[in-house]
């Protein structure tokens, strides 16, 4: 990819999330977007099909990012569980903008598969490992969502987690 192709996404994906800590994602405009990023609306959607691709991108990246910090990290003394917690704990500001804005549960699913293919790596059931999927994600959006959460009441799943296993 180009470095003016790459410059123009970044712009775009900023001045989503820019937006996105002053409104709705349901009342964010394809024009606003270009506008904040400086960009015409030929070049957003030479990048994007529309504000809902734009969202996908992000929660890929940003999902992809932080498997990448556990990867990098995991063999150390912390489990991947226990980095995930602390990288979503570091980027909660993010993680909850785009959270928030996916009303199609795209950050779920992606999130799941990534939860899940590690799981089966480990010769979990295939029960178990969609069970704690499934857990540490809807954890996972509570944590988001809930101002008052801390991340040491995400660590309580790593016993419960152990427990299953």
């Amino acid at each position: 990819m180009d470095r003016r192709k790459r410059k123009s996404q970044m712009a775009i994906k900023a001045a989503l999330i820019q937006l996105l800590n002053k409104k709705e994602f349901n009342a964010v405009k394809v024009s606003e977007i270009c506008e904040l990023a400086d960009i015409n609306r030929g070049t957003f959607y030479l990048n994007y099909l529309d504000k809902y691709d734009l969202l996908e991108k992000i929660i890929h990246e940003q999902i992809d990012l932080l498997v990448l910090y556990c990867k990098e990290r995991q063999h150390g003394e912390y489990s991947s569980l226990n980095l995930t917690f602390c990288y979503i704990a570091e980027n909660k500001t993010v993680f909850r903008l785009i959270f928030t804005a996916d009303s199609q549960g795209i950050f779920n699913q992606y999130l799941a598969q990534h939860i899940l293919s590690e799981l089966s790596a480990d010769s979990t059931s295939e029960i178990k490992a969609i069970f704690t999927a499934s857990g540490i994600t809807g954890i996972l959006g509570w944590y988001l969502l809930n101002e008052s959460a801390t991340v040491e009441s995400l660590y309580e799943i790593e016993d419960i987690v152990a427990k299953l296993q």
